[in-house]
């Protein structure tokens, strides 16, 4: 089924954001390990955020599926990490944080950093925490936002409590540059996690699939919005991903509560 992209045409704004950006004060730590190569770095008020740059290594329309999947996560309570866009000052600029790669001043993305974390690729510790609830969370946002490439971080200081985070390949075609075309072709597709949901908390479930339902274009678009000029994703592949967002949700939560 084709996406409403006519009645999307001119409902997002890019240029009235006037949210406050985290400085970059202090890079911590190159990227050890994945693809595109993040540091951790402090801003201005002693926060630590794992950041990736607009000239990572995977290119820079990643930062804008980390950022929307991100704040549409949080939008529906998904147990996602916080997000922001952050600036990176002129006086960081040449910091290595890969080999042959150099901080360069602009806005990036950004994810807090989670507590004495550990990354799992298995959707695992269900019983630990409250993890039965957000496991629910990561089978609903893994179904709207065409999750790819799964990563979960696990707080030790919190009882393996879970998070979902790196989210730079979701949207179909699962990978780095998704498209119009490519959202078109897959808006009416389920795409469920490949996990058992067995033992996953039903009244999370039904509570989620609630909140997909009271997701409203205004809400996306305020999202969508707030993904700066710099950023290499036109207004009418945002329009194209609002209206796949829009149009998925309510699939999303009947298939949810089937679960």
């Amino acid at each position: 089924m084709a996406l409403d992209l006519r009645s999307w045409s001119g409902s997002i704004d890019r240029t009235s954001s006037t949210d406050p950006r985290p400085q970059l004060v202090l890079p911590q730590q190159r990227s050890r390990r994945g693809g595109s190569g993040t540091l951790l770095a402090a801003d201005d008020e002693g926060r630590q955020w794992w950041v990736k740059p607009l000239n990572n290594r995977q290119g820079g329309k990643v930062l804008v599926t980390e950022h929307v999947v991100g704040r549409v996560g949080a939008l529906i309570g998904a147990p996602v990490c916080e997000v922001a866009i952050v600036q990176i000052p002129e006086e960081l600029a040449g910091w290595q944080f890969v080999p042959g790669r150099e901080l360069e001043p602009g806005l990036a993305h950004a994810s807090a950093a989670v507590a004495q974390a550990t990354e799992d690729r298995s959707l695992a510790h269900r019983q630990r925490d409250d993890n039965q609830i957000r496991q629910a969370g990561v089978f609903a946002l893994y179904d709207w936002c065409w999750g790819a490439d799964h990563q979960w971080l696990h707080s030790a200081k919190a009882d393996m409590e879970l998070y979902s985070h790196d989210h730079g390949y979701y949207l179909p075609p699962a990978g780095s540059d998704w498209n119009v075309g490519e959202l078109e072709l897959h808006a009416d597709r389920p795409h469920p996690g490949p996990w058992s949901h067995r033992g996953l908390d039903r009244g999370e479930l039904d509570r989620l699939a609630g909140a997909l339902c009271a997701v409203d274009r205004r809400q996306i678009c305020a999202i969508l919005g707030g993904i700066p000029l710099t950023w290499p994703v036109t207004t009418q592949e945002l329009e194209a991903l609002g209206s796949f967002l829009e149009y998925r949700a309510p699939l999303v939560a009947h298939r949810l509560s089937l679960m």
